[in-house]
């Protein structure tokens, strides 16, 4: 028990010797260190009236309507075919449930937008296709 309550009087005078400021024990890289720390610490304040904005974040949920709206537009366009023709498709191919149908966007310019849609087959193996969104070809397919 005295070696912990001679352990806790050290580790308080550290954090006093820390908290002052004197570091007559400790090695220099230690004072440089600690004064970058005060230098990060006496960056100028806001005034006490005055309104601290945080720190703009984009909000995911508009990142999703802006998606979907992407998806709209683009079949309206003619540049990609419904999701109702994309699961007739898979249908035809392979019987099985659909878990989960993406459309995912090209990087580029020049590439087609891809859907991937993932199938759980009858004997319960789950499927990954890909066809392309603009004709529903079968681009490819991974699973058994």
């Amino acid at each position: 028990m005295n070696r912990f309550c001679r352990l806790f009087i050290i580790g308080l005078m550290g954090l006093f010797l820390l908290g002052t400021g004197s570091f007559a024990l400790a090695a220099p890289q230690d004072r440089n260190l600690f004064k970058k720390h005060m230098a990060f610490q006496n960056k100028r304040q806001p005034a006490e009236n005055s309104l601290v904005r945080p720190t703009k974040r984009p909000n995911p949920a508009w990142r999703q309507n802006n998606r979907q709206n992407t998806a709209r537009e683009a079949m309206r366009s003619g540049r990609i075919v419904s999701l109702s023709v994309i699961r007739n498709r898979v249908y035809q191919s392979f019987p099985g449930k659909i878990i989960d149908v993406r459309l995912l966007e090209p990087k580029r310019n020049n590439q087609s937008y891809i859907y991937k849609v993932k199938l759980l087959r009858s004997n319960g193996k789950l499927l990954v296709v890909r066809l392309n969104a603009a004709n529903a070809q079968i681009v490819s397919v991974k699973g058994n």
